[in-house]
């Protein structure tokens, strides 16, 4: 009697990753970051570094303070845009075999939308996560959070 091969495959709202191991928005990136020190085909996905319509600097340095509990970090959501990501990011995870999660952040209702129709049918972005973890933004953080 064969025995088939163990499989950690998941479902997750439709899209197929080959094992549960996720890069967590924010942690890793746009993946290019780490490629060097990991086969990024061994993740299940990559969840990218939070996307707004335009390009957003972020907060001035320091921006991370170790505690004796860990870490604070106020990075201000720094990222290219979604034009750039889709023109010079993206290009570089379709070489992956590996799920791209696009995270999506804005002020309001409108600019959320506006990220995710630019992203709608892109190739190489299996899904969108939406980014409601900031509710000390200035502008709107709070009622989304």
């Amino acid at each position: 009697m064969l025995k088939s091969k163990p499989t950690l495959a998941v479902n997750i709202g439709g899209v197929r990753l080959k094992n549960p191991a996720l890069a967590a928005s924010g942690t890793f990136g746009y993946g290019e970051e780490y490629s060097r020190w990991m086969d990024l085909n061994r993740l299940g996905g990559i969840v990218v570094k939070g996307l707004s319509i335009k390009p957003k600097q972020g907060n001035p340095p320091p921006r991370v303070v170790e505690t004796q509990a860990g870490m604070l970090n106020a990075i201000g959501l720094e990222n290219v845009g979604v034009a750039a990501f889709i023109s010079h990011k993206l290009p570089f995870l379709r070489d992956y075999k590996v799920a791209v999660i696009a995270n999506i952040f804005g002020r309001t209702i409108e600019e959320y939308t506006a990220v995710a129709r630019e992203l709608d049918g892109v190739s190489g972005v299996d899904a969108l996560e939406l980014n409601i973890s900031c509710p000390n933004v200035k502008q709107g953080g709070i009622q989304f959070g």
